[in-house]
C-alpha cells in the first residue's frame, strides 16, 4: 500500500492519500492504522482503520468499517458504511447501504439505498434513488425523491416523499412531524405504524419530464462526486506538478491557449497519417491512446485550474491554500459551467485549452530535464 507525504507519529499517519500498490487495484486499510483526513481510491476499497478528520474514497466496492471522526465523501458501485461517523455523509453509488451511526446529515444518490435497523442518523436524510428503504431511526427530517420508498422506523422530524411508484410505512414506523407525499397512489400504512395525516398529492406515472429531471440530477451528482475524487487523488499524488501547471496557466494564459489549440488539432492528423502508412500502424495506436489520456487528464486538471482561478479572485495565496479547496471549489464551478449555455461553454473552452497547453509545456520541460 502506497501513501504520499506520510508523517508518522506512532501509528498515526498525518498524510492522507492511499493508492493501490498491486495490479488488481485493491486497497485495505488495516484496523491498527489511524489516518488523518484520509483519501483512498482503488478497485475494491476496505477501510478498517480509524480516521481522524474526513474520509474521501471511491471504488467499485467500498466498505467503511473503521470509525470516522468527521465527514465522509464516497462514490462508487457498491458502498457500505458499517461504522460510526461523527459528521455528515455524502454518497453516490449503485447500491448504497448504511449500517452504522451517523452524527450529522446524510445525502445519498443511488440506485438501491438502504438504511438498516442498525443505522442511526443524527441529522437529516436527503435521498435521490430508485429503491429507498429506511429501517433505522432518524433524529432529523427525511426528504426523498425515488421510485419505491419504504419507511419503517422512528422519524423525529418531518417526511417529504416524491415517489414515481409507491410509499409504504412499515409496522415500526413512527413519524413525529408532518408527512407530505406526492405519488401515483395513496401511501400504504401497515398496522402498528404511528403516522399522522398524510398530505397526499396525486401525480401521473407518465410524467416523463420529472423522470428526466431526476435522471439528470442523479447523473450530475455522480459525475461531480467522481470528478472531486479523481481531482483529489491527482492533486495529492502530484501536488507540485499540478501547481506547476496552474502557475504556467496563470503566467502565460494566451500562449498556453494557443499551444492547447495546436495540440488539440495536430495529433489526430498525425495519428491518421501514421495509420494510413501501414508502417506506423502500432505507433498510431500508442499515440492515439496517449492523446486520449491527455484529453481526459486535462478535463480533471481544468477543474482544479478553475478552483485556483477562483481562489486568486478571492485574493488568497494559491501556494498556501489546502489542496482540497481549489479541488472542491473548482469541481463544483466546472460542473456548473457546463450547465450554462454559450457563456459557460466559452469559458470552459478557454480554460480547457489553457490547461491543455500548460500540460504539454510542463511535460515537454520535464522530458528535457
Amino acid at each position: 500500500m502506497a501513501a504520499v507525504g506520510l508523517s508518522l507519529a506512532g501509528n498515526v499517519y498525518a498524510a492522507d492519500l492511499v493508492s493501490p500498490s498491486n495490479e488488481d487495484g485493491n486497497i485495505t486499510v488495516g484496523s491498527a492504522e489511524t489516518h488523518r483526513n484520509l483519501y483512498v481510491a482503488g478497485s475494491n476499497v476496505t477501510v478498517n482503520g480509524r480516521t481522524q478528520g474526513d474520509l474521501a474514497t471511491a471504488g467499485i466496492m467500498v466498505n467503511v468499517e473503521g470509525d470516522v471522526e468527521q465527514d465522509i465523501l464516497i462514490a462508487g458501485g457498491t458502498l457500505n458504511i458499517n461504522s460510526t461517523v461523527g459528521g455528515d455523509v455524502r454518497m453516490a453509488g449503485g447500491n448504497v447501504s448504511v449500517n452504522g451511526s451517523i452524527g450529522g446529515d446524510v445525502v445519498v444518490v443511488g440506485g438501491n439505498v438502504t438504511f438498516s435497523s442498525r443505522s442511526l442518523v443524527g441529522g437529516d436524510i436527503l435521498v435521490a434513488g430508485g429503491s429507498v428503504v429506511i429501517n433505522g431511526p432518524v433524529v432529523g427530517s427525511i426528504r426523498v425523491v425515488g421510485g419505491n420508498v419504504t419507511i419503517n422506523s422512528r422519524v423525529a422530524g418531518s417526511v417529504s416523499v416524491r415517489a414515481s411508484q409507491s410509499l409504504s410505512f412499515g409496522s415500526s414506523a413512527e413519524v413525529i412531524g408532518a408527512v407530505d407525499y406526492t405519488g401515483p397512489t395513496n401511501a400504504t400504512v401497515e398496522n402498528g405504524a404511528k403516522v399522522g395525516t398524510i398530505n397526499f398529492t396525486e401525480r401521473q406515472n407518465r410524467d416523463s419530464k420529472n423522470v428526466f429531471k431526476a435522471i439528470f440530477a442523479l447523473a450530475f451528482l455522480i459525475k461531480l462526486a467522481a470528478l472531486i475524487i479523481a481531482a483529489l487523488v491527482l492533486s495529492y499524488l502530484k501536488k507540485s506538478w499540478v501547481h506547476k501547471i496552474w502557475t504556467h496557466v496563470h503566467e502565460k494564459p494566451l500562449p498556453n491557449m494557443g499551444w492547447g489549440l495546436v495540440f488539440l488539432i495536430v495529433p489526430p492528423i498525425v495519428v491518421l497519417v501514421l495509420l494510413v502508412t501501414i508502417v506506423g500502424y502500432y505507433v498510431s495506436f500508442i499515440a492515439g491512446a496517449i492523446y486520449i489520456l491527455a484529453l481526459l487528464l486535462t478535463n480533471i486538471l481544468s477543474a482544479v485550474v478553475s478552483g485556483y482561478y477562483i481562489m486568486k479572485y478571492l485574493t488568497k495565496p494559491t501556494d498556501q491554500v489546502p489542496v482540497w479547496q481549489p479541488v472542491v471549489i473548482g469541481a463544483v464551478a466546472w460542473s456548473l459551467l457546463g450547465l450554462i449555455p454559450v457563456i459557460g461553454w466559452v469559458v470552459m473552452t478557454a480554460v480547457y485549452l489553457q490547461t491543455l497547453g500548460a500540460l504539454v509545456m510542463v511535460a515537454r520541460n520535464a522530458v528535457r530535464e
